[in-house]
């Protein structure tokens, strides 16, 4: 991930006022792969990556619900439950997706993500896992690199 530092700041989408301020991550290094190819379970091509937010950030309440984690566990666990785990995912994570200045594959602004699984599940794999390392805290190829 090749966002800059994370910086507390108020949400933007002015709608509520949160008990934690959110975390607003940079969204530079989200990358899509597209050709990327798999053989055996493992990647033996990356493809080429796009990356489609460059200049657009996220923002991030810096604290996981149980049910998160229970979705996260579920889709490590069991291959055969996957799609609900997911769309449990995906739920949970738009309670932490407080506001965004994302926009799609046609430039134009998407619909805030706030409580908006359906939202998430329109995104890409490579997108959706961008965001669930950014809601993790995970740090970021930026970050690293001005340690």
């Amino acid at each position: 991930m090749t966002s800059s530092k994370k910086e507390q700041t108020p949400s933007e989408n002015g709608a509520k006022k949160w008990k934690i301020p959110p975390d607003r991550v940079k969204s530079d290094d989200c990358a899509i792969n597209v050709g990327r190819v798999i053989e055996d379970g493992e990647i033996t091509d990356a493809g080429t990556p796009y990356y489609v937010h460059i200049g657009e950030w996220v923002e991030v309440l810096p604290c996981r619900s149980l049910a998160e984690i229970m979705a996260l566990s579920d889709i490590a666990t069991d291959a055969m439950n996957g799609v609900d785990s997911l769309r449990q995912l995906c739920a949970e994570l738009s309670r932490r997706l407080v506001g965004w200045n994302w926009t799609g594959m046609d430039s134009q602004p998407l619909a805030q993500p706030f409580d908006n699984p359906g939202l998430l599940e329109t995104l890409t794999d490579d997108e959706l896992m961008w965001l669930l390392g950014a809601a993790k805290g995970e740090e970021t190829t930026e970050a690293r690199k001005n340690a």
